[in-house]
């Protein structure tokens, strides 16, 4: 299979994968006043810098897929991030798992989902009729 192998600063390295998976990502995220002529919402001068390990699987037999994460870490400026993509056996295990939602393949059941959304946000976004 192919997995992930990240380390943090030269640390022992995380392996993020698993033989159902889908999609496999490592994504560093960096929040709040990044520059100087930012505005973010949350004007409070902090920075937020994290990494995440995850991946969705794909369960045959119409199994439930999940959500999984090898790795969540907080940042700093200066942490060196390796990234590796390699061919394994194994995997270090899931910290943390949620069921997937599960798409509607029904037109029905999509139809009644627009709808839905389209009724509780008409008065939002279409203009009252002058009478």
């Amino acid at each position: 299979m192919y997995a992930l192998e990240i380390s943090i600063n030269g640390r022992d390295a995380v392996t993020g994968g698993a033989t159902d998976l889908c999609v496999l990502s490592a994504i560093i995220t960096l929040t709040g006043k990044l520059g100087p002529e930012a505005a973010p919402p949350r004007d409070d001068g902090s920075v937020d810098m994290d990494l995440r390990l995850g991946g969705l699987t794909a369960r045959a037999d119409g199994a439930a897929d999940e959500h999984l994460d090898w790795l969540r870490a907080n940042l700093k400026a200066g942490d060196v991030v390796s990234i590796r993509v390699v061919e394994t056996a194994t995997a270090d295990p899931v910290i943390s798992g949620h069921e997937a939602e599960r798409v509607a393949d029904d037109e029905r059941a999509y139809f009644e989902h627009c709808r839905k959304a389209y009724l509780e946000m008409r008065e939002k976004y279409e203009p009252t009729s002058a009478a």
